[in-house]
This record gives C-alpha cells, structure tokens and sequence, in this order.
C-alpha cells in the first residue's frame, strides 16, 4: 500500500512565529521593573499596585505580558535603550535646526526659479524661441534644484 504524504507548507513554521508573541528576557523584565518603581517613587502608582505590576513583569515570558504591567502608565517601557533617550533629549533642537534648513532652502528655491523664469522670458523676448533655450533653461532649472535640494538634505541629516 502505498501513502501519499502533503507537502511541508514551507511557510508555515513563519507564520506560526509572526503570530506567537516575542519573548522576553532577565533584561527586558529588569528595565520594566525600574520602570514601574520610577512610577512608584513619581505617585502615579500605590504599594499594592507596584506589588501586583512588579509580579506581572518579573513573571511575564513575552512581550504582550511585559506590556500589561506598564499599560496604563505614561512614557511606558517601549524597548528603548539610553542612547535612544538621550538622542530624544537632543531632537527638539534639531528639529529646528531642520526646520530652518529647510526653510532656508525653499526660499532660496523659489527666488532661484523665479530669477530662471525671468531670465527664461527676457531671453524669449529678446532673441525668440529657439531649440537651445528651450533645452538649457529646464536642464539648467532642474539640475541647479536638484543640486540645492540634495545638499539640503544631506546637511539635514548631520548630527
């Protein structure tokens, strides 16, 4: 007698996994439990409530467990790590250094189009419609724009 057997489902196993909840370790249960105790010392939490949150977390073996003690509680434990802390700290001045870079960019975007506009039209006006300004003017234009954007960029993205 012969028996047929279904083909391993090759994704399966991954998709079983996608669906399971990630689990946790001595150290992610650690830094939940200072957590909960810094909102102990702040007043947001009682003796009892500590107690019963601090044996959730030190119990928890996945993260969904792991977050249950700290629902409910402001600046919650999301896995962030103190170089991830201190470059929050740092994000509101560099957000607007950005801002002002950017800023700074279009204005001089919009007076760079405007002055190729101009000069665009003078030339028309002055030596009419030919081939090479209807090429050079849009190259030119874009090329010069995607320059200034770029380095915009680029300057936005240094620490």
């Amino acid at each position: 007698m012969v028996t047929a057997y279904a083909p391993v489902d090759p994704g399966g196993f991954r998709r079983l996994r996608s669906t399971m909840p990630m689990l946790v370790g001595d150290h992610e249960r650690d830094r939940a439990a200072s957590e909960l105790q810094r909102h102990y010392r702040e007043g947001r939490l009682s003796t009892d409530e500590l107690a019963q949150r601090l044996e959730t977390a030190l119990r928890a073996r996945n993260a969904v467990q792991l977050r249950s003690a700290l629902s409910e509680l402001p600046g919650a434990w999301r896995g962030a790590d103190p170089e991830a802390l201190r470059e929050a700290m740092r994000s509101p001045i560099r957000a607007v250094r950005n801002a002002a870079i950017l800023v700074g960019t279009a204005v001089l975007w919009v007076f760079w189009s405007t002055g190729m506009l101009v000069a665009f039209i003078a030339w028309l006006a002055a030596n009419g419609p030919s081939l090479g300004a209807l090429l050079v003017f849009p190259v030119l234009w874009f090329a010069v724009s995607w320059l200034l954007w770029t380095g915009s960029k680029r300057r936005r993205s240094r620490r």
